[in-house]
């Protein structure tokens, strides 16, 4: 059954093939559908790409030369920037690699002082035959359970 959508396999470097994967299984979709959404994220770039290739297929040898060096420009002033912009994002991101790991069940984790303890109100007895008082009381959600 033909698709309305041209399909293309690619091959992928293990390393490349491992992110994806990762990727994938923590967005619960398949490969194909993050690279799909990864091109389609990156489409406008392609086409100015293209729009700039296609420029220069038809422009004279040195107006190519002035092309490649205003571009080899641009790209140093671009990986300077997305350096930048990543360690601004991850100074101002937690760590969620180390509060993952401080999360370990209802303890906390070996070393880590606890909290005080607050020492519980002293109770009265209740007089037998008398009604408990609402702060006696099972809250609404243990009522019923034996």
């Amino acid at each position: 059954m033909p698709t309305e959508n041209p399909r293309v396999n690619v091959t992928l470097s293990p390393s490349l093939d491992s992110l994806v994967s990762q990727l994938a299984g923590l967005e619960r979709i398949s490969k194909a559908s993050v690279l799909r959404e990864l091109l389609e994220t990156a489409e406008p770039q392609l086409r100015q790409v293209v729009a700039l290739m296609v420029a220069a297929k038809g422009a004279s040898a040195t107006a190519r030369k002035a092309i490649v060096s205003d571009m080899e420009i641009a790209l140093r002033s671009i990986e300077g920037t997305s350096h930048l912009a990543m360690q601004v994002a991850a100074n101002h991101t937690r760590d969620m690699v180390s509060e993952a790991e401080a999360v370990r069940g209802r303890r906390p984790r070996r070393g880590a002082l606890a909290p005080p303890a607050v020492p519980a109100p002293a109770r009265r007895p209740a007089a037998r035959g008398s009604r408990p008082t609402v702060a006696q009381r099972p809250p609404l959600s243990n009522r019923g359970v034996k």
